[in-house]
């Protein structure tokens, strides 16, 4: 996932890989954050340098960002994602696995088991590094699978929901209440 971001007037293009590789400006970092007890503090080290942030969003949208004692006023001006598999594996015909981009905070799950979603939909809000993040889904289908809820924190990589063609075999629309009319029993 790509982000800019601007920190007291300043832009920042930084750049997270599925591995967990950053990037500032192109620039290789080697980045390590842990939330502290759910609090909104932070340990944060940066190659190898290790740093205490602790972050307070703003009424418009801003973040108010302490590190090592020193204030910055911080905003996202945007995120976007640098390849398919960042946030959803998809296999073709078969269903897309929405996961979490980065570690975090489930802030919001919008979707339940059984729902019909449209292309672009927000599935799921993380919140990482004090930034909110939308997960959308890239196709339209049905949520086959749910497998977590908010308040509580993920991975990076941990899948959250699975969201399958709303179409079975035959091309017949399935319905949201039953998932596999094909099944017995």
């Amino acid at each position: 996932m790509r982000y800019r971001i601007v920190v007291e007037g300043r832009t920042f293009e930084v750049e997270v890989d599925p591995s967990g590789q950053v990037w500032v400006n192109n620039r290789t970092l080697s980045v390590d954050l842990e939330g502290i007890d759910g609090l909104p503090l932070y340990s944060l080290l940066v190659d190898n340098r290790s740093y205490e942030a602790h972050v307070e969003a703003e009424e418009d949208g801003e973040c108010r960002v302490v590190v090592s004692g020193r204030s910055f006023r911080a905003s996202l001006q945007g995120v976007q994602r640098h390849s398919p598999g960042t946030a959803h594996r998809h296999r073709v015909g078969g269903p897309t696995e929405i996961s979490a981009p980065l570690p975090g905070w489930l802030v919001e799950v919008r979707v339940s088991e059984g729902e019909l979603v449209g292309e672009g939909d927000v599935v799921a809000v993380l919140e990482s590094m004090k930034m909110h993040l939308e997960l959308r889904t890239p196709q339209a289908g049905v949520v086959r699978a749910l497998s977590v809820s908010a308040g509580r924190e993920v991975a990076q990589g941990e899948v959250l929901a699975v969201i399958d063609n709303p179409y079975n075999k035959e091309g017949e629309e399935q319905s949201c209440d039953d998932p596999d009319p094909h099944q017995n029993g």
